[in-house]
């Protein structure tokens, strides 16, 4: 049970009331838990019918001294049969007389008539609180049958609403191959005539036979329908859980879906009696403003007056509503000569909503098919459908044919306003901002919310084109509070997925999904297939910046489908997206196929607002393979773009530019992208174009080191963690980078293949153009150049390996020549050392940097009277690893817990062996060698502490072992590894840790502790 019915349980009488199927005796043991119950079912629970009350009370009794005294029980009264109101009052009168500390539950199929008093003793828990979530059904489907389309659990959902037997049912069937669990003979049909329906008196059948051709079921209805006690009836069977309330706290219901199946099989109305039924129900449907029930009642019942006069009156605010299936399906009962002008328009704009695009022109173009000028209606209904099939030219083609009304009127602005939309995706801003005023004029002249809608929404477009985001920010708040004040649930959809593009536009990635989510769930309620497409492009955008891959391609191979099935173009915009998403995980071909993709379908038509983005995505992608292509797909973007465009467009011609070797033009084009970036305030591409920046610098690394960090700073802020975490692996390749920029890399790193999206490698021009050296001493000595290892070979001198190995010990420290002589040639003439150091560098630096690439002192920097590793210009595995454990080891004590185990699980897989392990003997290399260890026993006892904390036992035993391994005389580690495995009654393995122990203690002479002693001393 959820929450609220959690709190049920201090309440001293609690009911728990549902049909048969609700899972309640489940819920209640799971609501419960260990807390002391008593359960009474079966004769005793039947005895309620016949016993007095002196029965319950004696039951009572007896439960209080079987439960404790000190704290509350219960007692629980299961599958309570169905009781008389003088029963049921002197059962709630006894339930006030039993001990204080006993708490009753009540579990019945069967809702209990209350009077206000009573209602006031119970604390009832019903249907609402046992259904399944579409989640929880997903899990039933998929463990108990094997079942895991989420479009099937979705259905079964909206079926059962959630019944937890008929989701069973319902799976069992699905599981069977069975196309519909409700046909006869089918489980499901067999339980709800067996368990349910016939549980029911004579009256709530006949109203569950009239409640299964109605959806909604109000009180009144019912009494017009002939049920005397309808209201009371209704009240009944939705707290059973047959009917389900339509809005929270009114008094609208409609009977779960696949029960209404069985109901109008199993207890049927002949077809006379049906149209009656819907005579009169679609009456008062109508005369209170229920337009699609009314239309659907209307329909079954032939009164084909009504319907039209339905359409004609309401059906604008029909469409507004996101009903075009109630329309489409009015329009299509209607005879021939109901078709009027008028309906078919209608009808086209509801084909057009529901996405069924070729149907819809064809509408429109009979209509148009006569010598007088379109009406304004006619033409923004029509270039509409082109303009959303991604054809913006074809709509501008059928807009201007369009004529205003003499008069002020709605569809006068609508027509200027998606004139001006046409225009916006065309990049012609002067007719854009033109027709985008002509529109609010319009407006303002009607006065309707839904035409002032409109207008701000054409001048946000004009706006944002403009590079004005203020103003179109303003007209964007504008248009969604006059769209909202409307109803117009079309208009609020496309406005706030045009809010979301303009919050990632700024790179206000969390905002934009805030946005948007709301827009997805209103168009999938309203049916309206392009503007579902539409908000998904734009979710889909926002998950990518924040790096959320799955969830960004789950909504673009979501939208593209849709926009297939209604012929639109604009399923370029999804491609797109798919194509970044395969770019950005290093799969050139798949990124190029879309792209390609994308621009045949873009550019037969002149979209600039997708084809710049597809030319740079498809520019980039090219650029190490086919350099002058890339150029000219890139100088296309440039030519193409419009104001929201122009920083993509520039910065795919300055990555082209750099990967094919011009420096110079690149970093011209990374200041022209971020003087556009600032312009419409999108920090994604200025933190790009700072990106761009610092790799295209000429001059030293610090440049591009500034340059990355600010990006990286900014990427951080805005939450593009994919961005950031590539721009921080990239900081720690340059030479110079700091112990902490090494550690935060190595992290972003994870995740990005976590993510899987390879690591970036720096490109090789300017000053990183430099050798990259990797020394190791923990485990075997070795050394990588260039990612290659340097071989016995190439040293030439052992002396000159060993003057590394003594510099690496000291780890950046500098160490006097004098001491390095004698470290490396003992009590030999110090005239001879000198020379022979001299040489030993001159071939260390050799072997450090074969083809001399770097200034001499870049790697082993020699001051007159000493030498030392310059570790800012060499990897060396003993400094990141101390560096990474300090930094977590500080995490840990911050409290930090999740980065902390990160860093430390880094620092850990780092230490291969003790320093230097295949030479141990060397005095100097004992002090590097013991620090090291001491930091590695602190960095796996921590991460023990830290799994088990996060009841990871394996991984907890991992580390003690390993700790152990390293110091198998520590006896807290040892009492820390037995205990972990007895508390997770592993006694085996814990018998086994403790003779390990003993006889450890046992080698140095140590009394060992009795074990239940051991497990009681202090964690480590």
């Amino acid at each position: 049970m959820n929450a609220t019915a959690d709190q049920g349980v201090s309440q001293r009488c609690t009911l728990v009331v549902g049909a048969a199927g609700y899972g309640k005796t489940s819920a209640v043991r799971g609501w419960l838990g260990d807390r002391p119950a008593r359960w009474c079912d079966g004769p005793d629970v039947a005895a309620l019918e016949t016993a007095g009350p002196e029965w319950l009370a004696a039951l009572g009794a007896r439960s209080a001294r079987d439960l404790p005294t000190d704290e509350p029980g219960w007692l629980v009264l299961d599958d309570v049969p169905r009781l008389s109101r003088r029963r049921l009052t002197a059962l709630l009168d006894t339930l006030q007389r039993l001990p204080p500390q006993l708490r009753i539950v009540l579990v019945t199929r069967h809702p209990p008539t209350l009077s206000r008093r009573q209602a006031g003793l119970l604390a009832e828990r019903g249907p609402t609180d046992l259904r399944l979530s579409p989640d929880a059904v997903a899990s039933v489907l998929a463990a108990g049958h094997g079942l895991t389309d989420p479009t099937l659990a979705s259905r079964v959902h909206t079926a059962t609403s959630g019944w937890p037997a008929l989701v069973t049912l319902a799976g069992r069937t699905a599981a069977a191959d069975r196309a519909d669990p409700t046909e006869p003979g089918t489980p499901l049909e067999s339980y709800l005539v067996r368990e349910v329906f016939a549980e029911l008196p004579p009256e709530a059948h006949r109203l569950l036979r009239d409640a299964a051709h109605l959806d909604p079921l109000h009180p009144e209805l019912c009494r017009l329908l002939g049920h005397r006690h309808g209201g009371h009836w209704l009240d009944h069977l939705a707290r059973a859980g047959i009917l389900v309330a339509t809005a929270a706290g009114g008094h609208a219901y409609r009977m779960v879906p696949i029960v209404a199946d069985v109901a109008r099989r199993r207890l049927p109305l002949v077809p006379a009696a049906q149209r009656r039924l819907h005579v009169r129900a679609a009456a008062w449907y109508a005369e209170r403003g229920l337009l699609v029930p009314a239309l659907a009642s209307y329909e079954k019942s032939g009164v084909v007056a009504a319907t039209a006069r339905i359409l004609a009156d309401h059906g604008a605010q029909l469409l507004a509503s996101g009903d075009s299936e109630a329309v489409v399906a009015a329009f299509q009962s209607l005879p021939e000569h109901a078709r009027t002008d008028g309906p078919r328009l209608l009808y086209g704009e509801a084909l057009q909503m529901r996405g069924d695009f070729d149907a819809a022109l064809a509408v429109y173009a009979a209509l148009a098919d006569r010598p007088e000028p379109l009406g304004a209606g006619l033409a923004w209904r029509y270039g509409l459908v082109h303009y959303l099939r991604g054809e913006p030219q074809a709509a501008l083609d059928v807009l201007e044919r369009g004529g205003l009304d003499p008069h002020p009127s709605t569809d006068n602005v609508r027509l200027l306003a998606w004139t001006a939309a046409a225009q916006w995706t065309t990049g012609d801003a002067k007719a854009c901002r033109r027709n985008a005023e002509r529109a609010l004029a319009a407006a303002t002249a009607v006065g309707g919310d839904a035409a002032l809608a409109a207008a701000h929404t054409a001048l946000a477009l004009d706006a944002k084109l403009r590079g004005d985001r203020p103003a179109a920010d303003e007209h964007h708040e504008r248009a969604l509070r006059a769209a909202e004040a409307a109803r117009d649930t079309v208009q609020v959809v496309r406005i706030r997925a045009n809010r979301a593009s303009a919050l990632v536009g700024e790179g206000r990635f969390p905002d934009a999904l805030a946005e948007v989510r709301p827009a997805v769930e209103l168009a999938e309620a309203n049916g309206h297939a392009a503007m579902l497409a539409l908000a998904l492009c734009n979710e889909g955008a926002a998950h990518f910046h924040l790096g959320q891959l799955a969830e960004a391609t789950a909504c673009y191979e979501r939208a593209v489908p849709l926009l297939q099935r209604m012929g639109s173009r604009k399923v370029a915009y999804p491609l797109v997206g798919i194509g970044d998403v395969h770019a950005l995980r290093g799969r050139a071909n798949l990124a190029r196929a879309a792209y390609e993709e994308a621009l045949r379908a873009s550019e037969p038509v002149n979209d600039h607002q997708i084809q710049v983005p597809a030319l740079a995505g498809l520019a980039r992608v090219l650029a190490a393979e086919d350099g002058p292509a890339a150029f000219a797909l890139a100088q296309r973007a440039v030519e193409l773009e419009r104001g929201p465009d122009s920083a993509t467009a520039r910065l795919a011609l300055g990555w082209v530019a750099l990967a094919t070797g011009d420096r110079r033009r690149a970093a011209e084009v990374a200041l022209l992208a971020s003087t556009a970036a600032r312009l419409h305030r999108d920090r994604a591409a200025l933190a790009e174009a700072l990106e761009l920046r610092g790799a295209a610098a000429a001059a030293d690394a610090d440049d591009t080191r500034h340059a990355w960090r600010e990006a990286a700073a900014t990427l951080r802020d805005i939450g593009s963690a994919v961005a950031a975490d590539r721009v921080a692996v990239l900081l720690s390749l340059l030479p110079g980078a700091d112990p902490r920029e090494r550690v935060d890399a190595r992290l972003a790193a994870e995740r990005l293949t976590a993510a899987g999206v390879p690591p970036p490698t720096l490109h090789r021009q300017g000053p990183r153009c430099v050798t990259q050296v990797t020394v190791r001493t923990l485990g075997r000595f070795e050394v990588f150049v260039d990612g290659s290892q340097v071989l016995a070979a190439a040293w030439q001198s052992r002396k000159a390996r060993d003057l590394l190995r003594i510099l690496a010990a000291r780890r950046g420290r500098a160490v006097p020549r004098e001491q390095l002589g004698e470290m490396l040639w003992p009590a030999q003439d110090p005239g001879r050392v000198s020379h022979r150091l001299s040489v030993a560098l001159s071939t260390l630096r050799g072997v450090l940097d074969p083809d001399r690439r770097t200034p001499t002192d870049h790697f082993v920097i020699a001051a007159h009277p000493s030498l030392a590793l310059d570790i800012g210009h060499v990897e060396l595995d003993v400094e990141e690893f101390l560096a990474e454990s300090a930094h977590g080891l500080r995490l840990a004590e911050h409290g930090a817990t999740g980065d902390a185990r990160a860093t430390l699980l880094l620092a850990e897989q780092r230490y291969r062996g003790d320093f230097l392990e295949d030479e141990p003997y060397d005095d100097w290399s004992r002090p590097t060698r013991e620090e090291a260890r001491r930091v590695y026993l602190r960095v796996v006892r921590t991460l023990a502490s830290l799994a088990l904390d996060a009841h990871e036992i394996d991984e907890t035993v991992r580390h003690l072992g390993r700790a152990l391994e390293l110091e198998p005389y520590d006896e807290g580690v040892h009492g820390e590894f037995v205990r972990t495995l007895t508390a997770a009654g592993r006694h085996g393995e814990a018998a086994q840790a403790y003779r390990r122990y003993v006889e450890a203690m046992a080698a140095i002479g140590v009394p060992p502790r009795a074990r239940g002693a051991l497990c009681d001393a202090d964690r480590v």
